[in-house]
Protein backbone atom coordinates (compact mmCIF):
# COMPACT_ATOMS: atom_id res chain seq x y z
CA UNK A 1 0.00 0.00 0.00
CA UNK A 2 1.31 3.47 -0.91
CA UNK A 3 0.51 6.39 1.36
CA UNK A 4 -0.48 9.58 -0.46
CA UNK A 5 -0.77 12.06 2.45
CA UNK A 6 0.75 12.63 5.85
CA UNK A 7 -1.13 10.51 8.38
CA UNK A 8 -0.88 10.01 12.12
CA UNK A 9 -2.58 6.88 13.44
CA UNK A 10 -3.62 6.78 17.10
CA UNK A 11 -5.00 3.36 18.14
CA UNK A 12 -7.72 3.34 20.79
CA UNK A 13 -8.51 -0.38 20.76
CA UNK A 14 -6.91 -3.55 19.44
CA UNK A 15 -3.59 -4.20 17.76
CA UNK A 16 -2.16 -4.48 14.26
CA UNK A 17 1.24 -5.02 12.69
CA UNK A 18 2.73 -2.70 10.11
CA UNK A 19 5.55 -3.77 7.82
CA UNK A 20 7.82 -1.13 6.33
CA UNK A 21 11.17 -1.64 4.62
CA UNK A 22 11.27 -5.28 5.60
CA UNK A 23 10.70 -4.67 9.31
CA UNK A 24 7.50 -5.42 11.22
CA UNK A 25 6.33 -3.28 14.15
CA UNK A 26 3.41 -3.89 16.50
CA UNK A 27 1.04 -0.92 16.80
CA UNK A 28 -1.13 -0.94 19.92
CA UNK A 29 -2.76 1.58 22.26
CA UNK A 30 0.63 2.48 23.74
CA UNK A 31 1.94 3.69 20.39
CA UNK A 32 1.38 6.35 17.75
CA UNK A 33 2.18 5.82 14.08
CA UNK A 34 3.27 8.42 11.54
CA UNK A 35 3.27 7.77 7.80
CA UNK A 36 4.70 10.34 5.41
CA UNK A 37 3.76 10.93 1.78
CA UNK A 38 4.83 8.05 -0.48
CA UNK A 39 5.49 5.68 2.46
CA UNK A 40 4.92 2.09 1.39
CA UNK A 41 3.59 -0.33 3.99
CA UNK A 42 1.53 -3.44 4.65
CA UNK A 43 -0.85 -4.06 7.54
CA UNK A 44 -1.72 -7.37 9.23
CA UNK A 45 -3.83 -8.24 12.25
CA UNK A 46 -2.54 -10.85 14.73
CA UNK A 47 -6.07 -11.43 16.04
CA UNK A 48 -9.55 -11.53 14.55
CA UNK A 49 -10.80 -8.64 16.68
CA UNK A 50 -9.52 -5.89 14.38
CA UNK A 51 -8.65 -2.49 15.74
CA UNK A 52 -10.16 0.95 16.21
CA UNK A 53 -8.43 4.28 16.29
CA UNK A 54 -8.20 7.90 15.23
CA UNK A 55 -6.39 8.82 12.00
CA UNK A 56 -5.35 12.41 11.37
CA UNK A 57 -4.72 13.25 7.71
CA UNK A 58 -2.94 16.59 7.89
CA UNK A 59 -1.03 19.09 5.71
CA UNK A 60 2.69 18.40 5.62
CA UNK A 61 3.69 21.86 6.89
CA UNK A 62 1.35 21.63 9.89
CA UNK A 63 2.81 18.30 10.97
CA UNK A 64 6.36 19.62 10.50
CA UNK A 65 5.59 22.66 12.67
CA UNK A 66 4.08 20.56 15.46
CA UNK A 67 6.03 17.32 15.41
CA UNK A 68 9.20 17.84 13.41
CA UNK A 69 10.44 15.75 10.51
CA UNK A 70 7.75 13.86 8.64
CA UNK A 71 8.61 10.25 7.93
CA UNK A 72 7.41 6.79 8.78
CA UNK A 73 8.05 6.27 12.48
CA UNK A 74 6.50 5.00 15.68
CA UNK A 75 6.12 7.05 18.85
CA UNK A 76 5.46 6.19 22.46
CA UNK A 77 1.95 7.27 23.49
CA UNK A 78 1.79 8.06 27.21
CA UNK A 79 -1.34 7.49 29.35
CA UNK A 80 -2.38 11.15 29.39
CA UNK A 81 -1.73 11.32 25.67
CA UNK A 82 -4.16 8.43 25.23
CA UNK A 83 -6.72 10.27 27.34
CA UNK A 84 -6.30 13.27 25.03
CA UNK A 85 -6.77 11.06 21.97
CA UNK A 86 -10.12 9.85 23.31
CA UNK A 87 -11.30 13.40 24.09
CA UNK A 88 -10.19 14.78 20.72
CA UNK A 89 -11.73 11.86 18.85
CA UNK A 90 -15.13 12.64 20.36
CA UNK A 91 -14.73 16.35 19.57
CA UNK A 92 -13.87 15.62 15.93
CA UNK A 93 -16.69 13.12 15.47
CA UNK A 94 -19.38 15.34 17.00
CA UNK A 95 -21.17 16.94 14.05
CA UNK A 96 -22.63 19.57 16.38
CA UNK A 97 -19.31 20.59 17.86
CA UNK A 98 -17.95 24.09 17.34
CA UNK A 99 -15.44 24.13 14.46
CA UNK A 100 -12.91 26.22 16.38
CA UNK A 101 -13.21 23.91 19.38
CA UNK A 102 -12.54 20.87 17.22
CA UNK A 103 -9.50 22.52 15.60
CA UNK A 104 -8.12 23.58 18.98
CA UNK A 105 -8.55 20.04 20.23
CA UNK A 106 -6.59 18.70 17.28
CA UNK A 107 -3.78 21.23 17.82
CA UNK A 108 -3.64 20.28 21.50
CA UNK A 109 -3.17 16.68 20.46
CA UNK A 110 -0.48 17.57 17.93
CA UNK A 111 1.42 19.38 20.68
CA UNK A 112 1.43 16.22 22.76
CA UNK A 113 2.61 14.15 19.82
CA UNK A 114 5.81 16.20 19.55
CA UNK A 115 6.91 14.37 22.71
CA UNK A 116 5.50 11.03 21.60
CA UNK A 117 7.64 11.05 18.47
CA UNK A 118 10.75 12.38 20.19
CA UNK A 119 13.73 10.06 20.50
CA UNK A 120 13.13 7.97 23.62
CA UNK A 121 16.82 7.29 24.08
CA UNK A 122 16.32 3.51 24.10
CA UNK A 123 19.26 1.87 22.36
CA UNK A 124 17.60 -0.72 20.13
CA UNK A 125 20.98 -1.38 18.52
CA UNK A 126 22.02 -3.39 21.58
CA UNK A 127 19.42 -6.01 20.59
CA UNK A 128 19.89 -8.35 17.68
CA UNK A 129 17.21 -8.95 15.00
CA UNK A 130 15.98 -12.09 16.73
CA UNK A 131 15.69 -10.32 20.06
CA UNK A 132 13.81 -7.38 18.52
CA UNK A 133 11.43 -9.81 16.85
CA UNK A 134 10.85 -11.52 20.20
CA UNK A 135 9.92 -8.21 21.84
CA UNK A 136 7.50 -7.38 19.02
CA UNK A 137 5.90 -10.80 19.52
CA UNK A 138 5.65 -10.12 23.26
CA UNK A 139 3.96 -6.77 22.60
CA UNK A 140 1.53 -8.45 20.19
CA UNK A 141 0.64 -11.10 22.78
CA UNK A 142 0.03 -8.52 25.49
CA UNK A 143 -2.03 -6.26 23.22
CA UNK A 144 -4.06 -9.17 21.85
CA UNK A 145 -5.35 -10.00 25.34
CA UNK A 146 -4.78 -6.86 27.43
CA UNK A 147 -7.18 -7.79 30.24
CA UNK A 148 -5.61 -11.22 30.85
CA UNK A 149 -3.47 -11.60 33.97
CA UNK A 150 -0.13 -12.28 32.37
CA UNK A 151 2.96 -13.48 34.21
CA UNK A 152 6.57 -13.71 33.08
CA UNK A 153 6.53 -17.50 33.12
CA UNK A 154 3.61 -17.72 30.69
CA UNK A 155 5.10 -15.10 28.39
CA UNK A 156 8.49 -16.79 28.49
CA UNK A 157 6.99 -20.16 27.58
CA UNK A 158 4.97 -18.65 24.74
CA UNK A 159 8.08 -16.98 23.34
CA UNK A 160 10.51 -19.79 24.21
CA UNK A 161 12.66 -17.43 26.21
CA UNK A 162 13.73 -17.28 29.84
CA UNK A 163 11.76 -14.75 31.92
CA UNK A 164 15.01 -13.07 32.95
CA UNK A 165 16.17 -12.39 29.39
CA UNK A 166 12.68 -11.45 28.24
CA UNK A 167 12.25 -8.85 31.00
CA UNK A 168 15.67 -7.34 30.36
CA UNK A 169 15.28 -7.20 26.58
CA UNK A 170 11.77 -5.79 26.82
CA UNK A 171 12.96 -2.90 28.98
CA UNK A 172 15.86 -2.22 26.62
CA UNK A 173 13.51 -2.10 23.63
CA UNK A 174 10.62 -0.15 25.14
CA UNK A 175 12.10 1.79 28.05
CA UNK A 176 9.68 0.31 30.57
CA UNK A 177 8.91 -2.93 32.38
CA UNK A 178 6.51 -5.54 31.03
CA UNK A 179 4.17 -4.99 33.99
CA UNK A 180 3.98 -1.25 33.38
CA UNK A 181 3.41 -1.76 29.66
CA UNK A 182 0.63 -4.28 30.34
CA UNK A 183 -0.97 -1.94 32.89
CA UNK A 184 -1.17 0.85 30.31
CA UNK A 185 -2.84 -1.52 27.83
CA UNK A 186 -5.47 -2.48 30.42
CA UNK A 187 -6.14 1.13 31.33
CA UNK A 188 -6.57 2.00 27.65
CA UNK A 189 -9.41 -0.55 27.54
CA UNK A 190 -10.91 1.13 30.61
CA UNK A 191 -10.67 4.56 28.98
CA UNK A 192 -12.63 3.40 25.95
CA UNK A 193 -15.38 2.09 28.20
CA UNK A 194 -15.44 5.33 30.21
CA UNK A 195 -15.58 7.36 26.99
CA UNK A 196 -18.77 5.49 26.13
CA UNK A 197 -20.28 6.48 29.48
CA UNK A 198 -19.57 3.39 31.62
CA UNK A 199 -20.94 4.05 35.12
CA UNK A 200 -20.36 0.70 36.85
CA UNK A 201 -16.76 1.18 38.00
CA UNK A 202 -16.77 -2.07 39.98
CA UNK A 203 -17.74 -4.11 36.90
CA UNK A 204 -15.21 -2.19 34.79
CA UNK A 205 -12.47 -3.04 37.30
CA UNK A 206 -13.19 -6.77 37.08
CA UNK A 207 -13.61 -6.72 33.29
CA UNK A 208 -10.19 -5.11 32.84
CA UNK A 209 -8.37 -7.61 35.04
CA UNK A 210 -8.18 -5.82 38.40
CA UNK A 211 -8.98 -7.63 41.62
CA UNK A 212 -11.48 -5.08 42.91
CA UNK A 213 -12.84 -1.53 42.60
CA UNK A 214 -10.35 0.16 44.96
CA UNK A 215 -7.34 -1.51 43.31
CA UNK A 216 -8.47 -0.32 39.89
CA UNK A 217 -9.23 3.22 41.07
CA UNK A 218 -5.87 3.52 42.84
CA UNK A 219 -3.89 2.35 39.80
CA UNK A 220 -5.98 4.53 37.48
CA UNK A 221 -5.33 7.61 39.59
CA UNK A 222 -1.61 6.85 39.91
CA UNK A 223 -1.32 6.81 36.10
CA UNK A 224 -3.74 9.56 35.02
CA UNK A 225 -3.81 11.80 38.08
CA UNK A 226 -7.62 11.70 38.25
CA UNK A 227 -10.27 9.17 39.26
CA UNK A 228 -12.17 7.02 36.75
CA UNK A 229 -15.30 9.08 37.43
CA UNK A 230 -13.46 12.34 36.70
CA UNK A 231 -12.04 10.82 33.52
CA UNK A 232 -15.54 9.81 32.40
CA UNK A 233 -16.75 13.38 32.83
CA UNK A 234 -13.85 14.78 30.80
CA UNK A 235 -14.37 12.18 28.08
CA UNK A 236 -18.13 12.25 27.73
CA UNK A 237 -18.45 16.03 27.96
CA UNK A 238 -15.27 16.87 25.99
CA UNK A 239 -13.97 19.14 28.75
CA UNK A 240 -10.94 20.46 26.89
CA UNK A 241 -10.06 23.05 29.52
CA UNK A 242 -9.98 20.41 32.24
CA UNK A 243 -7.86 18.24 29.98
CA UNK A 244 -5.43 21.14 29.39
CA UNK A 245 -5.25 21.75 33.14
CA UNK A 246 -4.52 18.08 33.81
CA UNK A 247 -1.78 18.00 31.17
CA UNK A 248 -0.27 21.24 32.49
CA UNK A 249 -0.14 19.83 36.04
CA UNK A 250 1.56 16.73 34.72
CA UNK A 251 4.17 18.77 32.82
CA UNK A 252 4.84 20.93 35.91
CA UNK A 253 5.34 17.83 38.03
CA UNK A 254 7.79 16.41 35.48
CA UNK A 255 9.71 19.69 35.26
CA UNK A 256 9.85 19.89 39.07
Amino acid sequence: MLNAVTQIGLPRRGVFVIERRGESTVIDTNTALMLGPDDEYRVAHPTGDGDEGTVLALPLDLVEDAVGRVEGRVGNLGPRDHLAVCVVDRALRDAGADQLEAEEAMLLLLGLLSRAFADTGNDHRTLGPGQRLRIERARALLASAPTDRWDLGALGRALRCSPFHLARQFRTATGETISRYALRLRLAVALERLAKGERDIAALAVDTGFSHHSHFSARFRSVFGITPTEAREILTQRKLEELRSLLARHESAEDG
